[in-house]
């Protein structure tokens, strides 16, 4: 069980061999540690998992917060932050939605650190349409709430019937956000184009895998874009699927993801 630590995000370790690989999960806006009850039993035996609540979301949500704003560069070094008290060495990042940026921005600041990083439902870039509703977010939130206004968000990125299970849960956790919370992190989309600008052109050696569902409306264009425009990046994408591929196709995606990881160590130890 985690200690408990007003200073540390709220987090869950499932497995601890010391000659297993760390993988940290980081989720989504609206998401917790719930994010990825379908990933733990699949992975827990062959590496040990760190799983995180950002602040605001699911554990974090009652712990004192100090924070007037949020940045992805503050998340990020929060995250690394943990990793750091818990003596973590090196560490594969997997990151959902939101949390792909955080764990791009997580590269950046330590890269010697990073053996991979995995990016399901890849945010990547923005089309006009989404740059518009980010820039208006803080505004409509206002006007019509902040949880309205997830809702809508909800339903704009996963809109088919089969995108019900992945829209449930993303509305679900997304109600234990205060309003203060719900300000701070929708305060961030300001800024969110600028800083996937920033992140899409940046160059890394680190093995990346991004994976897409052919239904993400909204995001499958842009991830197929960057992985073309990196090496180091492969992409894969399931078919009849939305955009939050670790719960919707959570079978498919965990094979996917630990043949990658099968493949990379294999590669590593020739």
């Amino acid at each position: 069980m985690p200690e408990e630590n007003d200073d540390l995000l709220y987090y869950e370790a499932h497995g601890t061999d010391p000659s297993n690989d760390w993988i940290l999960f980081i989720h989504g806006a609206g998401g917790s540690t719930v994010t990825w009850k379908r990933q733990v039993e699949p992975f827990k035996d062959l590496y040990n998992l760190l799983i995180i609540d950002l602040p605001g979301h699911g554990r974090m949500a009652d712990r004192p917060n100090q924070e007037k704003t949020y940045t992805f560069e503050l998340i990020a070094t929060k995250l690394w932050a943990l990793i750091e008290h818990l003596k973590i060495t090196s560490i594969h990042l997997m990151g959902v939605s939101l949390g792909t940026i955080i764990a791009l921005q997580m590269r950046e600041m330590h890269p010697s650190r990073v053996i991979s990083v995995i990016l399901p439902g890849a945010i990547i870039k923005l089309n006009r349409k989404l740059r518009i509703l980010a820039n208006l977010s803080l505004g409509m939130a206002k006007i019509i709430g902040y949880h309205a206004f997830y809702k809508m968000s909800a339903r704009i990125m996963m809109p088919r019937r089969n995108h019900k299970k992945s829209r449930d849960v993303f509305i679900r956790e997304s109600q234990f956000l205060s309003i203060e919370e719900f300000k701070k992190w929708t305060s961030m989309y300001y800024n969110l184009d600028k800083t996937l600008k920033n992140l899409f052109f940046k160059k890394s050696t680190i093995p990346q895998l991004m994976v897409m569902g052919d239904q993400d409306h909204l995001f499958l264009e842009p991830a197929s874009q960057y992985a073309a425009l990196h090496d180091n990046t492969q992409i894969e994408i399931i078919q009849k699927c939305g955009h939050v591929v670790s719960i919707e196709k959570a079978k498919q995606f965990n094979i996917i993801c630990l043949k990658f990881l099968s493949d990379l160590e294999a590669f590593v130890s020739e």
